[in-house]
């Protein structure tokens, strides 16, 4: 499932989950737009929406040392390690999601 942020008809953000997969398969924001609580609200409007499916642990995938770890560590995301190719893997439970909401 997907959601986009539209600002005066244009797609500034957007997220995707997989609810088979059973991961984030993307949480983008237009670098023009970041800090205005954009990614924040489409993150809370996905992992609600995950969570209102399914109790089954989320996982994602992005690069280390990015802007984009920093935001899902203090979105409360665990750091469990690395996948793919040299990617860290976060994950996110029901039960800590229902918690930091």
């Amino acid at each position: 499932k997907g959601w986009v942020c539209e600002i005066d008809n244009i797609i500034i953000g957007f997220a995707i989950a997989d609810l088979k997969e059973h991961n984030i398969w993307a949480l983008f924001i237009d670098p023009n737009f970041e800090g205005r609580g954009i990614g924040k609200k489409l993150h809370q409007l996905m992992m609600d929406w995950y969570f209102s499916q399914t109790n089954h642990t989320v996982w994602l995938g992005t690069s280390p040392a990015t802007r984009a770890a920093v935001f899902y560590e203090q979105q409360g995301w665990t750091n469990v390690g690395m996948v793919n190719k040299g990617e860290l893997k976060f994950e996110m439970s029901a039960e800590i999601w229902n918690q930091i909401k």
